[in-house]
């Protein structure tokens, strides 16, 4: 008995809370001549004004993309991967290292499975693979470069390929005479 009385009460006080939202707003001049806005009106010269309804925006779902007709034809294990992506380098950065060496980080849902491996390319030249998410490459040319990396199977069908990531490696030269 006591929890429906408490249930009633929070009701009533939750009701009687929502009232002022529900309020009219009054248009007034204040004894200095300034435009007022109030829900609680002074004089009797206030004019209640008509608000519209507030700006609500619903976001559109999100249709499922079909599956291409690539994945389509390729196994039901190689299917699984979601996205493979370079993170590092960032698209158009530059890159400050004398050595030219170069740090290459991937992303991909889900993880790796243990028959495939990454195979990172360089210009479009394949430059080393393995299985780690971070891959090295050593003495890069300066200038401006491309990385793509592929996911692989063990008969070296590709599963999936990242979008191409352009960086600018950027070495100290020494003038010559």
């Amino acid at each position: 008995m006591n929890r429906q009385i408490c249930t009633i009460l929070l009701g009533f006080v939750t009701l009687l809370l929502s009232l002022p939202a529900a309020t009219a707003v009054y248009m007034e001049k204040d004894a200095e001549g300034n435009t007022v806005f109030t829900d609680r009106p002074s004089s009797e010269d206030a004019k209640p004004i008509e608000l519209s309804p507030p700006i609500t925006y619903k976001a559109p779902a999100i249709p499922n993309a079909p599956p291409s007709s690539q994945a389509m034809d390729q196994d039901s294990d190689s299917q699984n991967y979601q996205f493979v992506s370079i993170t590092h380098p960032a698209d158009d950065s530059p890159i400050r290292e004398n050595s030219g060496r170069l740090k290459v980080s991937i992303g991909l849902a889900p993880a790796l499975k243990p028959a495939h491996r990454f195979v990172l390319f360089i210009d479009g030249i394949p430059a080393t693979e393995g299985q780690s998410t971070t891959l090295q490459l050593q003495n890069v040319d300066r200038g401006t470069h491309t990385l793509q990396v592929q996911i692989v199977d063990a008969n070296d069908d590709v599963i999936i390929s990242s979008e191409s990531v352009t960086f600018h490696m950027l070495r100290a030269t020494i003038p010559r005479p």
